[in-house]
């Protein structure tokens, strides 16, 4: 009935006919081992590139194997920046597969096709990007929120915005993406809940829309750009202040990747992103950075939040499981996961039937490069600032 329902939702969610499958003799499962399906964007024009989540996650199968006799069998799929692929590839997941447990790492919306198909596949659907809330439903549900709610980023950025003193006027961009539509929204709400009026979006897509970001960033003394900064490509060089101008802070999307900071050169001295605080705090801790943080630095750079959370997905997925190794099975899982307080190196998750976003509030920060290009936390604004 569950994949009967699921190949009902998906001919409804999906724009583009769904090719027949015919159906495959069921994998006898192995003792003591999770099947974990991820779905990321490897290839396609989406940003932020799944590429740097699958990478943390390699370096999770790639650690010294633990003493248990519990396995984890992850298998990598690409969406291709496709939305009716990732509804295809979930349901093969579940039916196909028989995946215990599944990660997506892109942008979903909260109340689509997609949100639909996970709740009837029935297995915990990990989300290493934001998702709106609640994630949760009157049983529990099966989505789980790894990154903050897109309101909790919101209220941090507002918050500092009005700190600094720079309210207005504001520069508001977006690129229309799924991840950009949320934070836009999250970020308007929260402006209205401040009694402060919104500003006109300028689509960065848009025929005029660099024309706009342009001259709006000539008066403006904030801009808030929703969505990747690869989104973005050279207007962001543009727009940034001259050292000896009155510095204006330019605020990125959570969905922010180290290379595209990298890429900004020497405007990224202007630019500040929500990370998280546990995330730079272990950057920073030397020959006491954990073995996930060494390792992806020593092969690729610093990680993002969306790549620490990636990693920590696994870690959730092998601590429910190994609870019990011989009680697999999705809804054993979920309500592991709904129990328990897991350490991860982006944050201490916590869920609980009722709740589904698991990122503690408090380490959520405002983050800027410092001299060396690493990360720092953004200091508080002074007085002066205001």
């Amino acid at each position: 009935m569950r994949a009967l329902a699921l190949v009902a939702l998906l001919l409804i969610g999906c724009a583009t006919p769904t090719p027949s499958v015919s159906p495959t003799p069921a994998p006898t499962r192995e003792p003591n081992t999770v099947n974990v399906s991820v779905l990321l964007d490897l290839s396609g024009s989406r940003a932020p590139s799944g590429g740097p989540q699958r990478d943390a996650m390699q370096l999770w199968l790639d650690r010294p194997p633990p003493t248990s006799t519990l396995k984890l069998r992850v298998k990598f799929v690409d969406v291709a920046g496709s939305t009716s692929k990732l509804l295809l590839e979930l349901r093969r997941a579940v039916v196909d597969d028989r995946a215990d447990a599944v990660v997506v790492g892109v942008s979903v919306a909260g109340d689509g096709p997609f949100a639909q198909v996970a709740e009837v596949a029935q297995v915990p659907v990990l989300l290493t990007l934001p998702a709106p809330e609640p994630m949760s439903g009157r049983s529990g549900g099966w989505l789980f929120a790894l990154a903050p709610a897109p309101s909790t980023i919101a209220s941090a950025i507002a918050a500092d915005v009005v700190d600094r003193g720079i309210v207005a006027p504001m520069l508001l961009a977006s690129d229309e993406s799924p991840g950009a539509n949320l934070e836009r929204a999250a970020f308007v709400a929260e402006l209205g809940r401040r009694g402060i009026d919104a500003p006109t979006t300028v689509t960065v897509g848009g025929t005029d829309g660099p024309v706009r970001i342009r001259i709006a960033s000539q008066v403006a003394k904030s801009a808030v750009l929703a969505g990747p900064a690869a989104s973005y490509g050279d207007l962001i060089r543009p727009i940034a202040p001259t050292p000896a101008a009155d510095v204006a802070r330019i605020y990125l999307s959570y969905l922010t990747e180290t290379a595209d900071l990298s890429n900004l050169r020497e405007a990224s001295a202007y630019v500040t992103w929500p990370g998280s605080r546990l995330l730079v705090s272990a950057l920073r801790g030397g020959d006491q950075r954990p073995l996930f943080v060494g390792s992806f630095v020593d092969r690729y750079g610093q990680p993002s939040a969306l790549a620490a959370s990636a990693y920590d997905a696994l870690t959730l997925i092998e601590t429910a499981a190994a609870m019990s190794p011989a009680e697999i099975d999705p809804a054993r899982l979920r309500q592991r996961l709904e129990a328990n307080t897991v350490a991860g190196v982006t944050t201490r998750y916590t869920f609980t039937p009722t709740r589904h976003v698991g990122f503690a509030s408090d380490d959520l920060a405002l983050l800027v490069w410092d001299r060396q290009r690493s990360a720092a936390i953004l200091p508080p604004a002074r007085v002066t600032d205001r």
